[in-house]
C-alpha cells in the first residue's frame, strides 16, 4: 500500500484522486452505552465488571470482546462493500495499560492491522476520549456534563505526547491512514478556540518532529461543526473532519421533499462550510454520519446525505461497523443471548428513550447549557447503578460466552442503511 495522502482540496491513493468510503470501529476499543447494552461511560462499566469478577476474569471477558468484535471477517466484509478505510476509536486510557508498546490499544490495533493490510484498508486512528473530557457527553467517557480538557494545561500534554509516541509507532505504516486528532470536541468559552487550535498546534509539531508521512485530520467545536477558528492550515498534508447526522441536525425534515436542499443548507450552515472550501481549501471528510435502526423508515436520508457528499468529493464514514443493533452495518440479534443479557442487566435501560434529538438543540433550550449535560450524565449514571447491582446476580460464565453473539458469523447484516455507491462486490 502507498501511504494516503492529501494535495489541494483531495485525497490521494496510489497517485490518483480518491473517494474516500469506510465506517467508524465505534464501541470496539471505547464503549458507547446505547451501542454497548449498558448504560454508562466506558470507565463506569469496566469498573463495574472489574468489582465483580476481579481483574483476571474481566481480562478475560475484555480480551474475548475485543476478538469477537472486530476480526478478519469483519473487515473482509468492508472490502466486498467497496469500502477502503476504518475509523479506529480508541479511549485515550488503553494506550497507558500496560507500557505503550505492549497496551491494550496498540496490541489490538496492530492486530487488526494485519487485516487492514490484506485487504488494502486505511486505518484511521481516532483518539475519541480526553482527560477530563473534550466534550461533556457520554462518548468521551465522561460523567460529569461539563468538558474540562480545554482549560486543562497538563492534560494537553498527555493527548500531546500520546501523539507524538503513536506517530513515532506508526511513522513507517502506510496502511495507517491518518491521525484525527482528538473526536467531537465541544465547549461553550469562546476563549477555548485559542486553547483549541494551540493544542492541535502542538499536536502537530509533535507528530511532524517523527512522522512526515500521514496525514492529520483537525475536527471542529460543536461536536466537530464549527471550524470558524481556524484562520489557517497547521500542515499540509491535512484534512478538516465534521460529523453529521441527518435524523439528529434537521430531525424535523428526513421526511420532506425538500429533504436533498435541507440537507445542502444544513451542511453549508451546520458545518462552515463556505469557511472551509473557500478559505482553508482542503480536503474534508465526514468522518461519522449514519441512521439509527429504530427510525428504519426514514434510513434513506443518510443515503441522500452521503449522495451529497460524493458529489461535493468529501469523504465519508459509517457509524459503526458493529453493535448491538443500534445503529450498526453489522448487528448482534436482537433476540440473542447478549442482548437478552443486557436487557435484563439494565431493566430494559433504551438511551433513545431520553436522547430523541442532537443535544445541542437541547442544550440551547438551557439556561446553562451544560445542565442538560449534566442531566443526561445523572440519567445514565442512575441507570448504570441499575445495572451494576443486578450484575452480581449474573455468572462469569453466562456473562463471557454471551459475547459469541459478536462474531460475524452470528450477526445481521443491515445492509439497507448502506449508500447505493456501496455494492457488494465480492473479493478474490
Amino acid at each position: 500500500m502507498d501511504f494516503l495522502k492529501t494535495s489541494g482540496s483531495e485525497f490521494f491513493i496510489n497517485n490518483r484522486p480518491a473517494q474516500l468510503k469506510g465506517a467508524g470501529l465505534g464501541n470496539w476499543l471505547n464503549l458507547e452505552h446505547f451501542m454497548f447494552g449498558l448504560p454508562g461511560t466506558d470507565s463506569q462499566i469496566r469498573e463495574a465488571v472489574i468489582n465483580r469478577f476481579g481483574i483476571e476474569r474481566s481480562n478475560l471477558f475484555w480480551d474475548k470482546f475485543y476478538s469477537v468484535y472486530v476480526g478478519e471477517q469483519d473487515i473482509s466484509y468492508l472490502k466486498t462493500l467497496g469500502m477502503n478505510h476504518v475509523r479506529i476509536a480508541v479511549n485515550h486510557k488503553l494506550f497507558f495499560t500496560d507500557g505503550f508498546e505492549k497496551s491494550v490499544a496498540i496490541r489490538e490495533i496492530d492486530r487488526i492491522l494485519q487485516y487492514l493490510n490484506k485487504y488494502d484498508i486505511y486505518g484511521i486512528i481516532d483518539i475519541h476520549t480526553a482527560p477530563g473530557g473534550q466534550n461533556p457527553d457520554w462518548h468521551s467517557d465522561n460523567y460529569s456534563g461539563v468538558d474540562n480538557f480545554w482549560n486543562d494545561r497538563e492534560a494537553m500534554k498527555v493527548l500531546e505526547e500520546l501523539w507524538g509516541e503513536i506517530a513515532e509507532y506508526y511513522k513507517n505504516e502506510p496502511c495507517i491512514g491518518g491521525y484525527d486528532l482528538i473526536n467531537e470536541p465541544c465547549f461553550f468559552e469562546s476563549a477555548y478556540n485559542k486553547n483549541m487550535v494551540d493544542f492541535f498546534k502542538r499536536c502537530t509539531q509533535k507528530i511532524r518532529a517523527v512522522d512526515s508521512n500521514h496525514i492529520i485530520f483537525y475536527p471542529g467545536n460543536t461536536y466537530s461543526r464549527d471550524f470558524s477558528m481556524f484562520n489557517e492550515n497547521l500542515d499540509d498534508n491535512s484534512s478538516y473532519t465534521f460529523h453529521l447526522y441527518p435524523f439528529l441536525q434537521i430531525p424535523d425534515d428526513i421526511n420532506s421533499p425538500q429533504l436533498p436542499g435541507r440537507l445542502v443548507e444544513c451542511l453549508q450552515k451546520d458545518v462552515t462550510y463556505e469557511h472551509l472550501v473557500k478559505k482553508l481549501k482542503k480536503p474534508l471528510w465526514c468522518g461519522e454520519t449514519g441512521h439509527p435502526q429504530h427510525m428504519s423508515e426514514t434510513s434513506f436520508s443518510v443515503h441522500e446525505f452521503i449522495s451529497v457528499l460524493e458529489s461535493k468529493k468529501i469523504g465519508w464514514a459509517l457509524w459503526p461497523l458493529k453493535d448491538r443493533g443500534a445503529m450498526g452495518i453489522i448487528s448482534a440479534k436482537k433476540d440473542g443471548e447478549w442482548n437478552s443479557l443486557c436487557n435484563e442487566l439494565s431493566e430494559n435501560w433504551v438511551f433513545f428513550d431520553i436522547f430523541t434529538k442532537d443535544s445541542m438543540l437541547s442544550a440551547n433550550k438551557m439556561n446553562d447549557k451544560y445542565d442538560y449535560y449534566k442531566w443526561l450524565a445523572n440519567e445514565s449514571t442512575s441507570a448504570f447503578n441499575v445495572v451494576r447491582k443486578n450484575l452480581e446476580k449474573i455468572s462469569f460464565d453466562r456473562f463471557y460466552n454471551a459475547l459469541d453473539d459478536y462474531k460475524f458469523e452470528h450477526c445481521i447484516k443491515n445492509e439497507s442503511i448502506l449508500p447505493s455507491s456501496c455494492r457488494i462486490i465480492g473479493i478474490e
